[in-house]
């Protein structure tokens, strides 16, 4: 499997994905875990090209 995201642009991933937790705010509370886990990884491996965390 190959990873098609800069580490920048996973570096903003997770930061972004750290402030929702540090707030308990999410732009998607209705999603389950396991959608963002299967979203987040789609968007790694450039399954999907939109990013998991649109605003």
């Amino acid at each position: 499997m190959i990873i098609v995201r800069s580490e920048q642009e996973i570096f903003d991933l997770l930061n972004q994905c750290a402030e929702a937790e540090e707030t308990g705010s999410s732009i998607y509370p209705g999603m389950i875990y396991e959608q963002g886990i299967k979203a987040a990884i789609e968007w790694l491996v450039g399954d999907i090209d939109n990013h998991p965390i649109n605003e």
